[in-house]
């Protein structure tokens, strides 16, 4: 059994992995037991006016857990300000802990700290608001003997003076001589819980270290580890009989951690120190949560305004965040502005003319009347300036040619291309048909130049049939198809590429900025152990939540204005409809990609699996979204799929504002609202889920 008596120094010794880190974060409220109970200053850590999580412990993770941007200073008054405490209690704890733990000026940032400087940080972080019960994992690693002394003997005089529980953990074993108690654990179970004296007399040795290598050659080691389990049976911080007078009951003396059956495990620690030991038979099954309370879900509007003005200063004070957050959307909508949907120039197409003959005189001409004299020629003066016209003998060498990539096709007239053209006015036969025509043969490995080359040769022909026809006589008209595009409904008649694009590009990089910003702040915070330490203080994960999304909501306004202004002002993007109404669906899109940051952010412990759910996230979404290439492509039963992805119904709701100038009546445009605000309330009740649980699998 491990018993903790109130006002004592416990010492929890163990090698690395043991399970001593385990143990600790069960105390604090962040792990559960799989059967049995804990009872942390008489209540559950985690139930109701328990104080655990919250200001009744102070707490000192493995991790620094500290915010590199903020000075020393304002760290303390971040965690001043969600315990609540007054300005000048702040300010005279600065002063005594900076004295106490030779802590550098107030004024340094933290990550300008070495790292045992950073540690005594981490300490008065703990010891800040003066709480009951002290928690400390290997408070004393990094930090010189000289201020480890005044450290135990702040911790000593905390204990005697003032009635204050101190639990801590140390790998320097002689340190915890004083600890009025010592567990020594090894693989999960502890093995002995006595008074450093006791021991040192039982087995008559001089070093606490010589005891528990005498502990661990005893430990028969019969059971497996799959066997093993962390006992913590009938724990309890028990009141000295001076401390509370007598009749009080038991159960607000007592902090019991009592297991049926002793299994508190985890992986041990093994992510942060390499030569740890990890207990492949880790299973925390889910706490037993106590009666609903709906207050108990209701955000606190003071820790959320620390929170907010947390999130603010982080964002402010990083500038290369700050730079990419508002720069990097205006910097993608100008190069995809610049580099999709323009023409394609300098395309070489290889010409085949038979009708230009040197030897006997049939050379180009700059003729513009009603002559028929070398229209090849004539001809080729209205093809557009994008092509590059290369000259070649034959056609053999000009297919070669492009078989080798030097050209995108050849352009063939025969030598008698003007005499049919003429005879084909009265002419009916096949032969003369087929004489008349312009043979070209084309490199179609690129879809998108051949389209454009075979546009712009048809244009060519049509100017040069219409001009030479007016020259000579005749109606215009006369040879154009029968088929003519007035002007068009919604659009213009040459509707370029990018006024398509521009509704999904705008989307995608709200989208996509919001989601990979709120994601890599979160899962940031919880690598560096500052998300533990929060909810050890006594944030709930709802107030977490409802402040990243209250501060990413402001960058994410920014981001749409300059993606807006750049879009519709910088490269003349039309906007037909409502700019309100554009701007509107863009932020819900915005708002998707937040809840799905906080989502990814709840599954993943890492930035590496951020940047995979990223970017596995962007194809579906995007590609198949009608981004790029419009959904009627795509096969017939994934058509109506597609429309339940995030951001499809959105884009194709943006679209037809901008472009047709649709209004909310429209069953396209709300359409899109709808089913961005389910997606909105489907993640973050997701989100809640998952974030609820996540005391129970970190």
């Amino acid at each position: 059994d491990m018993s903790v008596k109130r006002g004592t120094i416990y010492g929890l010794l163990g090698a690395s992995g043991c399970g001593k880190t385990t143990l600790l974060s069960c105390l604090v409220g962040r792990r559960a037991l799989n059967s049995g109970e804990i009872l942390v200053l008489g209540h559950e850590p985690g139930s109701a006016n328990s104080g655990v999580p919250g200001p009744k412990v102070g707490y000192m993770p493995q991790e620094l857990a500290l915010f590199g941007n903020f000075t020393i200073k304002e760290t303390l008054f971040f965690f001043g300000g969600i315990y609540r405490l007054k300005a000048t209690f702040i300010n005279s704890q600065c002063e005594f802990l900076s004295k106490l733990l030779d802590l550098p000026p107030c004024d340094r940032y933290v990550k300008t700290l070495s790292g045992g400087q950073q540690r005594r940080v981490s300490f008065a972080v703990a010891l800040f608001h003066e709480p009951e019960l002290l928690i400390l994992d290997e408070p004393t690693v990094g930090v010189d003997p000289v201020l480890r002394y005044s450290i135990w003997n702040h911790l000593i005089q905390q204990s005697a003076q003032h009635g204050k529980t101190v639990i801590v953990t140390t790998h320097y074993i002689e340190e915890a001589r004083h600890a009025h108690t010592i567990g020594m654990m090894r693989t999960g179970r502890l093995l002995v819980e006595d008074s450093p004296d006791n021991l040192l007399r039982k087995f008559q040795l001089s070093s606490l270290e010589d005891v528990f290598v005498q502990f661990c050659l005893k430990d028969d080691g019969r059971r497996s580890i799959e066997q093993l389990s962390i006992t913590e049976s009938n724990a309890a911080i028990c009141e000295p009989t001076d401390v509370f007078p007598p009749g009080t009951p038991s159960r607000e003396r007592d902090v019991n951690v009592a297991p049926d059956n002793p299994s508190c495990h985890s992986e041990m620690a093994s992510s942060r120190q390499s030569n740890d030991v990890k207990d492949d038979n880790v299973n925390f099954k889910v706490k037993k949560h106590q009666s609903f309370s709906f207050k108990s879900i209701l955000p606190c509007p003071h820790r959320l305004a620390v929170l907010i003005r947390k999130n603010y200063l982080m964002s402010f004070r990083n500038i290369g965040l700050f730079l990419v957050t508002f720069l990097m959307p205006i910097f993608q909508s100008a190069v995809a502005n610049i580099t999709l949907g323009n023409e394609p120039t300098g395309l070489r197409m290889a010409i085949v003319n038979d009708e230009v003959d040197l030897g006997v005189g049939r050379v180009c001409t700059n003729a513009t009347d009603c002559e028929y004299s070398m229209l090849s020629c004539r001809y080729l003066r209205y093809i557009s300036d994008n092509i590059i016209q290369v000259p070649y003998e034959n056609v053999f060498d000009a297919v070669e040619a492009g078989k080798r990539g030097h050209v995108w096709g050849v352009i063939h007239f025969g030598r008698n291309f003007t005499e049919e053209f003429e005879m084909r006015e009265w002419a009916v036969e096949l032969d003369n048909i087929i004489g008349r025509r312009i043979n070209v043969q084309m490199d179609s490995s690129n879809q998108q130049i051949a389209i454009f080359i075979q546009k712009w040769l048809v244009e060519a022909f049509s100017d040069f049939s219409k001009d030479f026809m007016k020259v000579c006589g005749h109606n215009p008209g006369a040879g154009d198809m029968p088929l003519t595009f007035v002007d068009p409904v919604y659009g213009r008649k040459d509707t370029p590429f990018t006024e398509f694009m521009a509704p999904g590009l705008m989307i995608s990089i709200v989208y996509s900025a919001a989601l990979l910003l709120t994601a890599a702040t979160l899962v940031t915070e919880k690598e560096q152990g500052l998300l533990d330490r929060s909810l050890v203080a006594g944030v709930q994960m709802n107030e977490i939540l409802i402040g990243n999304l209250t501060s990413q909501v402001s960058s994410m306004f920014g981001q749409t204005a300059l993606i807006v202004l750049g879009m519709l002002w910088i490269f003349n993007v039309p906007c037909n409809g409502n700019l309100a109404l554009a701007v509107s669906i863009t932020l819900v899109q915005g708002l998707v990609g937040m809840c799905f940051g906080l989502l990814i952010a709840a599954v993943c412990d890492n930035l590496n699996g951020v940047v995979f759910l990223t970017a596995a996230n962007y194809l579906p979404v995007f590609i198949m979204g009608g981004v790029l290439w419009p959904t009627e492509g795509l096969h017939y039963y994934l058509r109506s799929a597609v429309y339940f992805l995030p951001s499809t119904s959105a884009i194709e709701a943006l679209r037809s504002i901008m472009t047709r100038g649709w209004g909310l009546e429209k069953a396209a445009v709300y359409g899109g609202f709808l089913v961005s605000f389910a997606w909105i309330c489907g993640l973050l009740i997701l989100c809640l889920i998952v974030m609820r649980f996540y005391k129970n699998s970190s």
